[in-house]
């Protein structure tokens, strides 16, 4: 990418960039509605792991951030060119000091790079409504747990959650909180969770390349039968009061032993006993199973007010926004080998902002 390209609106400058200082992470650490999303090390891991161009739209004034638009150009031989906030998380979006209302500005100076790159629309994964012309989606939501004490969130939970947690830890089942040294654990699980899905696997230097760039925030969770076996795995993000838990899996062989109560038991557990204060489940469309199931763990439902722009309008929408076309590729998917599934899912995957 060529060098800062600055524009002058009024006293405000508005800079696009492809690599960004301390002075990012600062701003990001400092907001109050700041998300995982936004730290800068997400452009970095899009472009070690996929080869995408990370783009970091910021305003300045006298020298200081007052707003930041981290942004990932995906671009796609099957769907097209899409510039997002951010690819393969549930969040990003805009951010700007309360007050300033500057979100609109950054996203029209984030649509005209759209526009100059010849992407199709821009993505923006908002996790607050923002004051912004544009419309929002409302068929997607996080589900948010609150965490107080390990014994309250436990008598809360349902009798049948506390018999499969109770299940799995009778039956030898074991967690461990672990970096990147259990990545292939981690992998081996996903894998054939994905598959089984009908879905492209991320490729694993894209988990790499997250656990080397966000070593505090990013961790590994293993659950392990009796036999040492890894049956149920997640990657989770900390992020201030929050886990995340975003990329879950396990064993459809190893269902009946119940990994993925004991993991997300773990989870909570894990959290109380830290101090954290959210649990954060992940995004489902309010329609899907998903969402059921992580209901009745006592999680509340959170609107996520995306924001889809066509910069080229008439077109087909995103994969992102409408994925129902691909329903027959879904099913086929499911029935591959896992050796093909490895080899051409992650190639599909980076293709794909989701």
């Amino acid at each position: 990418m060529a060098p800062a390209l600055r524009y002058i609106r009024d006293v405000m400058n508005f800079l696009t960039t492809s690599d960004v200082d301390k002075s990012w992470d600062r701003f990001v650490e400092s907001h109050p509605r700041a998300t995982v999303g936004h730290l800068s090390a997400w452009g970095q891991i899009a472009r070690e792991a996929y080869g995408h161009e990370s783009v970091y739209l910021r305003a300045e004034e006298g020298g200081e951030i007052c707003g930041v638009l981290p942004l990932v150009l995906v671009a796609s031989r099957l769907f097209g060119r899409r510039l997002v906030s951010m690819p393969f998380l549930d969040y990003g979006g805009v951010l700007a000091e309360p007050e300033r209302r500057l979100e609109a500005r950054l996203i029209e100076e984030a649509l005209a790079y759209t526009r100059e790159r010849r992407a199709q629309g821009l993505g923006l994964r908002q996790f607050h409504p923002e004051p912004v012309p544009w419309p929002t989606t409302d068929d997607r939501a996080t589900m948010l747990l609150e965490l107080t004490t390990e014994e309250a969130v436990w008598k809360a939970l349902p009798s049948e959650r506390r018999n499969r947690v109770r299940k799995g830890e009778k039956q030898g089942l074991t967690t461990a909180w672990c970096g990147a040294e259990a990545l292939d654990d981690f992998y081996s699980v996903f894998a054939v969770n994905m598959r089984d899905l009908g879905s492209p696997v991320h490729s694993r230097d894209f988990f790499r390349a997250m656990l080397k760039a966000l070593p505090g925030t990013a961790r590994v969770l293993i659950v392990r039968d009796k036999d040492g076996r890894a049956v149920g795995a997640a990657v989770c993000l900390f992020f201030r009061d929050t886990i995340m838990v975003p990329w879950v899996s396990s064993l459809r062989e190893a269902f009946a032993l119940c990994p993925n109560f004991v993991l997300y038991w773990e989870v909570i557990r894990f959290g109380c006993r830290s101090g954290y204060r959210v649990l954060d489940l992940g995004r489902s469309f309010k329609s899907a199973g998903t969402f059921e199931f992580k209901r009745q763990w006592g999680a509340k439902s959170h609107t996520l007010p995306w924001i889809f722009i066509d910069a080229r309008p008439g077109g087909r929408p995103p994969v992102d926004r409408d994925a129902s076309r691909y329903n027959l590729m879904i099913q086929a998917w499911k029935r591959l080998p896992m050796p093909v599934a490895n080899t051409v899912g992650p190639w599909i995957r980076r293709q794909v902002p989701n």
